[in-house]
């Protein structure tokens, strides 16, 4: 997936109920997944379920923006 897809992806993401053992990227492809898990190892500190929520749309703004300086 592109990043502009896979920020798409993760907007709609959160819009649902998943599994404790989903991950927000699981149907983005190997690269995006890691690259989020990157992300996350490096920015995340924990925190409540409603933060884990902001931070994957920080995370889709973050992306919009790389697409944005290609």
């Amino acid at each position: 997936m592109t990043n502009a897809e896979t920020a798409a992806h993760l907007r709609a993401y959160v819009m649902e109920p998943h599994s404790v053992w989903s991950w927000p990227t699981d149907a983005c492809g190997y690269d995006q997944h890691i690259r989020f898990v990157q992300h996350r190892n490096a920015h995340w500190r924990g925190g409540t379920p409603q933060e884990w929520v902001h931070f994957v749309l920080a995370y889709a703004d973050h992306l919009d923006g790389e697409e944005t300086q290609s």
